[in-house]
């Protein structure tokens, strides 16, 4: 009978111990309040630390930037049900009502394309990609700058502002040994 209670009592300490090193080991993600307070933290060390040195921004242009921070910061989780996710589906609706009103059909179709590609994918999959987030603003401003060349200087400091929010995210997901690696190392993997 003792050796069944002692077998008892040495499972439940095992049990326990195992859980609370699982617990240790394992890494939470921050949710989408955790994305948004590391977007607010990469534009202030980049507005007060390096823009404001060079450029004085209007206060308007400070919440422009800010913006595309938050934006970036919630940009990688939009392949999966998330506040980012509904926040850019919620542009991405009013930018289709702005496009059916000026009879942009066209441009309506190819951008239908493009907003599906978030249900296409797996999650930590393109999104979570350093180069993607890095390459994909950065397409968005050199299309931009050939078709409407008197924006391009303010679509670049937001593909800017977007990537560090972006790339905060990354960093928050991965940390930063892995964000890293996952910069210099090609993956095979698919999307």
């Amino acid at each position: 009978m003792t050796i069944i209670t002692n077998n008892c009592i040495y499972e439940k300490i095992k049990d326990i111990v195992v859980k609370k090193h699982e617990k240790k080991n394992s890494t939470i993600m921050p949710g989408y309040k955790g994305h948004l307070a590391g977007g607010v933290i990469v534009f202030g060390i980049l507005f007060f630390g390096v823009v404001v040195g060079f450029t004085k921004p209007s206060l308007m242009t400070a919440c422009e930037w800010l913006l595309f921070t938050l934006a970036g910061s919630l940009f990688p989780d939009i392949d999966i049900k998330s506040k980012g996710q509904k926040y850019f589906y919620y542009i991405v609706f009013l930018f289709f009502i702005i496009l059916t009103l000026r009879q942009r059909f066209e441009m309506l179709a190819c951008c239908s394309f493009i907003i599906l590609s978030p249900l296409l994918v797996r999650h930590r999959g393109i999104f979570h990609s350093p180069g993607f987030v890095i390459a994909a603003p950065m397409i968005f401003w050199i299309v931009i700058s050939i078709f409407m060349p008197k924006i391009s200087t303010q679509i670049f400091f937001d593909s800017v502002f977007f990537i560090v929010g972006a790339l905060s995210h990354l960093w928050l997901d991965f940390g930063t040994r892995h964000m890293i690696r996952r910069l210099l190392t090609r993956r095979s993997k698919r999307w």
